[in-house]
């Protein structure tokens, strides 16, 4: 049984590499890499997800390496050699 639960509090604390809004941004970035800067706003409005949630999705991209930020005002993001090659499997699709 303390095997058992110690096994269950493992599987618990591990937490997917990418969210979904996340592998579907990333997805779309590396499909459309011919276009090398993205403002928030355009990634939204791309992918059909909230802006503050396609805000959330590339702050966790940042921050895990799979894309940069180029400057603040208006913030821009593009690709890392990691985004770029990142191998994305989305439930559902063939």
């Amino acid at each position: 049984l303390v095997a058992y639960l110690d096994i269950l509090a493992e599987v618990k604390d591990e937490k997917p590499l990418l969210t979904e809004n996340g592998a579907i941004i990333l997805k779309y970035l590396q499909e459309h890499s011919d276009i090398r800067c993205w403002k928030s706003k355009d990634i939204a409005e791309q992918t059909v997800i909230s802006s503050r949630s396609a805000s959330g999705a590339m702050r966790k991209l940042v921050n895990d390496g799979f894309c940069e930020k180029i400057g603040s005002s208006p913030v821009i993001y593009n690709l890392t050699e990691k985004g770029k090659n990142f191998k994305i499997i989305i439930e559902g699709e063939n």
